[in-house]
This record gives structure tokens, C-alpha cells and sequence, in this order.
């Protein structure tokens, strides 16, 4: 069998990296602009943050895990902390508004 590259790692982590950022970024929208018309966040900021915070940690686990199982230890670790940091900001915003 076969070693797989360090470098097939690393590739695969930077090019996954812009999907899971866009990802963040969307989410992040969605908790930004969520609030009521007169601007003031609220409980609809808190539903939206909990909402991130869940669709990130549940993609962090199936794609870190995933790689991981595939045995591209790095891209998986990078995954895990990425998309984990992200669900972690948008649990304490959700705290925060909720």
C-alpha cells in the first residue's frame, strides 16, 4: 500500500479552505442581518447564531472526520479547527443576543 503525499495533503487543505470560508462568511451574514427593522438585535439574532453555530459544528465533524478517515490528517485537523472556531463564535453570539 501506498503513502499518500504530504503535499496531496496540504493541496487538498488549501483548496478546501475557500468553501468552508465562504461558508462561515455566509452564515455570518445571516447572523448580522437578522435582526428587526429598526436594527436592534434580538431573539431573531440568537435563532440565526444557534442555527450557525449547529450547521457548523455538524459540517466540521462530517468533513473534518471525513478526511480524517481518508487519512489526510492535516486537512482534517485544519477542517476540525476552522469550522470548530466558527461554531464556538457563533454559539457565544447566540449566548450573547439570547
Amino acid at each position: 500500500m501506498q503513502r499518500r503525499s504530504v503535499w496531496l495533503d496540504l493541496g487538498l487543505a488549501v483548496a478546501l479552505l475557500p468553501v468552508s470560508a465562504m461558508l462561515i462568511v455566509w452564515l455570518g451574514m445571516h447572523v448580522m442581518f437578522s435582526g428587526d427593522d429598526f436594527g436592534s438585535p434580538g431573539i431573531r439574532t440568537a435563532h440565526a447564531a444557534r442555527r450557525g453555530a449547529w450547521i457548523n459544528g455538524c459540517v466540521a465533524v462530517v468533513v473534518g472526520g471525513g478526511l480524517m478517515g481518508l487519512r489526510l490528517w492535516i486537512a482534517g485537523s485544519l477542517h476540525l479547527l476552522v469550522l470548530g472556531a466558527a461554531a464556538v463564535l457563533f454559539a457565544a453570539v447566540a449566548m450573547q443576543h439570547g
